[in-house]
Order: C-alpha cells, then sequence, then structure tokens
C-alpha cells in the first residue's frame, strides 16, 4: 500500500479541500470491445503506480455528474488509472440484469488498456453500483486487488422503501421518489400500456431537481412536477405526481402493490455475492445517508465471510452524494481516523 497515495487522497477528501478543485489529470473517452462507452482519467503530475474501475450509481450523468467526475480525478491525481464506465441502466436510472454484464465489460476494457500499470486492479462502487461492484468480487475475484462499496445496499425492496418513507428519526431525500415508480412501472396497477411520456417526464424532474439542496424542502419541487405533468398522457398524470412526491406521499397502495407483484428477483439480492467473494471487501456508509440508510452496511458486512471482510466505516464526513458539513472538533477528530483507513483501502485495492 502507498501511503503516499492516501496522504494525496486525504488531502483532496478532507473535511478543508474544496469540493469543486482536483488535481491536474487527463481524460479521455474509450468505447470497450462490449460496446461501452468509459472515461479513463491519468495523472498528470506524476506516473500512475495502480489502476482502480469506479463503478458509479443511479444518474442520468454517470461519470459525467460533476461530483463524480471530480472525485475521478481526485484518484487519478493520488497516482491511479480510473476506469469510470458510463452504465447505460443506471443512467436510464434502471436496475436491470445487464448492467452485471456491463460490470465485466468495464473490468475487460480497464485490464485492456496499454498503459494500465502491472498489478490487479481495485474496484470503488457508489450507491446501488455495490450490486456490480460485488459481483465483479464474486466472479473474477482472484483478478482484484479488492473491492470497495460506498452507500451500499443489501436488501433492495428494502433500500426502494427507503427512499419513500426514511426510517425513524432517518430523513430520507425525496427527490428519489421517481427512481422507485421508475424500477416498479410494470407492476405499478393504473400504469399506462404506454409508458413513454411518463418515463419521459420523470426522466426531466430528476434532471431539473438533483443536485438542487434548495429542491428537497417540502413543497419545493412541487412546482416542476405541476409544470412536467402537462406532457403526460391525461390517464397517467396522478401516478406521475405520486411519483414526484406531488401527489399520495410514503409508501402508497401502488407501490406496495407493486413491490409484491416483482416477485422474486433473486439476482438483485447482493448477500450470495458476498458469501462467494474472492477478493476482500471494505465497506463504507455515510451516517446520514438519506438515500441507502447506513443499516445496510452492516447487512453487507455481516453477509461476508471473515476472511474477505477488511474494514468496515460509517462516517459522518461524507453523505450519500459528497461532503457532509456541521462537525464539531471532537467529532471530526474521531472522523479523520476512519477517514484515514478508507483513503488506505482505496490506495490498497488499487495498487497506488
Amino acid at each position: 500500500m502507498g501511503l503516499g497515495a492516501a496522504a494525496r487522497l486525504a488531502r483532496w477528501l478532507g473535511p478543508w479541500a474544496d469540493q469543486v478543485d482536483h488535481p491536474p489529470v487527463s481524460r479521455e473517452e474509450v468505447l470497450g470491445a462490449s460496446g461501452l462507452r468509459a472515461r479513463v482519467y491519468r495523472p498528470v503530475a506524476r506516473a500512475a503506480r495502480g489502476s482502480l474501475l469506479l463503478v458509479p450509481g443511479l444518474h442520468p450523468e454517470g461519470p459525467g455528474d460533476p461530483r463524480l467526475d471530480r472525485f475521478a480525478a481526485v484518484l487519478a491525481g493520488a497516482g491511479m488509472v480510473v476506469y469510470a464506465p458510463f452504465m447505460r441502466d443506471f443512467m436510464a436510472l434502471r436496475l436491470k440484469a445487464r448492467l452485471l454484464d456491463d460490470a465485466r465489460g468495464a473490468l475487460d476494457g480497464l485490464l485492456a488498456l496499454p498503459d494500465r500499470p502491472a498489478g490487479r486492479p481495485g474496484v470503488f462502487s457508489v450507491s446501488f453500483g455495490s450490486l456490480p461492484a460485488l459481483s465483479l468480487a464474486a466472479e473474477r475475484g482472484a483478478e482484484l486487488g479488492g473491492v470497495v462499496t460506498f452507500g451500499g445496499y443489501a436488501d433492495w425492496r428494502r433500500a426502494l422503501a427507503f427512499c419513500l418513507t426514511g426510517a425513524p428519526g432517518v430523513p430520507h431525500d425525496p427527490l428519489n421518489r421517481p427512481v422507485v415508480y421508475l424500477n416498479l412501472l410494470p407492476w405499478l396497477p393504473g400504469a399506462p400500456r404506454d409508458t413513454a411520456s411518463l418515463v419521459s417526464a420523470w426522466m426531466r424532474f430528476v434532471e431539473a431537481t438533483w443536485g438542487r439542496v434548495e429542491m428537497k424542502a417540502p413543497g419545493a419541487s412541487g412546482p416542476v412536477a405541476r409544470e412536467l405533468a402537462v406532457s403526460v398522457q391525461e390517464d397517467a398524470r396522478g401516478l406521475f405526481l405520486e411519483g414526484c412526491g406531488a401527489g399520495e406521499a410514503g409508501l402508497t397502495p401502488a407501490v406496495r402493490a407493486a413491490l409484491a407483484a416483482a416477485g422474486d428477483r433473486s439476482w438483485l439480492d447482493p448477500r450470495p455475492l458476498l458469501a462467494r467473494a474472492g477478493c476482500r471487501v471494505t465497506v463504507v456508509h455515510g451516517a446520514d445517508d438519506d438515500v441507502i440508510p447506513h443499516t445496510e452496511a452492516d447487512a453487507l458486512y455481516a453477509a461476508l465471510r471473515p476472511d474477505r471482510r477488511a474494514g468496515h466505516y460509517v462516517t459522518g464526513l461524507y453523505g450519500h452524494t459528497g461532503a457532509s458539513g456541521g462537525r464539531g472538533p471532537v467529532a471530526l477528530a474521531r472522523e479523520f481516523v476512519d477517514m484515514m483507513g478508507i483513503v488506505r483501502a482505496i490506495a490498497r485495492v488499487a495498487g497506488a
């Protein structure tokens, strides 16, 4: 493990860092043999010593999301070649089995880079990207230096329900509601046969609201939803508004029925993958995560065999979508210890 790489990561990922700036890196978009686009980040101030597959979560921009783009640049600046794939279904906000194929193709794309440093690459996943990342740990763990998951989930039904209700004493991000409806659309009672306008409007709602903290306030996104509702066929407008949080709230009867009707989607369960992991796994989660609760990290870590447990961190420094603030000096001192454990884990799995 390179302590220099860990120190450089801490320099840019700590609470003292500017959340926009990043070290100088080069970016290149490539097309892998599987047809999957990816963005490759390389350091320019030093030679790369390791490599990392960065698996995004559900987001329309994929690696183009400014927060993920900065994170990838920070990783590269620390001395890694970083390969960030544009996961097609994640960009459509969908959970589909093709994600596992795309993860395999992305790893092959990273391994095929002619300038990739020697050694086994690591994998770092964000949010729902934990599933494809853990599938690689189970299927190709011997080829990896290790896996680090951030903000992952253990139970997909529980994770989707949290997006709608939160948990006692734990707030949730109301702007994620369309993701639940998009993924349950085939089973939602009252959904129209032609869902094109409905899907398009939910995607535009996400594009207009995500990344804007002020939109999380009660009622703040309502005007956006009502403006977009006119583009939805009339018999689906009620469902559209409900999916934006501008209609019936919480775990509605329609959602309960859809969750039950979705049946056994065993490929969405990461726990069997964890039991078969062929490399060590570090599980990281934000204590204040309002998208996937940190209790999911506990369940993930518990599902690992003891010899595959590399570390378990629940940190107050990072939320689901970036750095968190508001910590006092004593809490920050405790969090600093965890932060160093996290950045060391990243540097270790990448071989940097």
